[in-house]
């Protein structure tokens, strides 16, 4: 996907360009990549801050199209905590307008949570029987 981000304080900043593989209507970006690039920014807020989270919900505000072949700004940060609750925002923006902006809601679990996941993917690793395989294939 192209995106890139960093670190700037407890906040996550960066840019991506969508391209033909993003494309929902001719010369737009899909509705579902611009949310996955937020949700994506979301996440590495959490990853940052060190705290294992999962999305619960998220809320997607599609401000203006997004143009294919441009360049755009994201931004991500926690709003708020309540107990495991972690209440984050994000925004897509081109040229100092928003394009998108996102609502969080994350639940913290315990790192376990990812580490199960990450046995069950080796042990479905590549040589497993076809019914065994846990493949994720991504247009981009």
């Amino acid at each position: 996907m192209g995106l890139r981000l960093h670190a700037d304080g407890e906040r996550v900043i960066g840019t991506v360009t969508l391209d033909r593989r993003h494309e929902g209507a001719p010369g737009f970006a899909h509705g579902g990549a611009v949310a996955t690039v937020l949700d994506d920014a979301l996440g590495s807020v959490l990853t940052l801050l060190r705290l294992p989270a999962v999305t619960a919900r998220l809320e997607v505000n599609y401000r203006r199209p997004a143009f294919l072949g441009r360049r755009f700004d994201v931004e991500a940060w926690v709003e708020s905590r309540d107990g495991r609750k972690l209440y984050l925002a994000g925004e897509l923006r081109e040229g100092g307008e928003a394009v998108a902006d996102a609502l969080g809601l994350f639940l913290e679990v315990d790192v376990e949570h990812f580490l199960r996941g990450a046995r069950e993917l080796s042990e479905a690793a590549p040589g497993a029987p076809e019914d065994e395989r846990r493949e994720l294939r991504l247009p981009w």
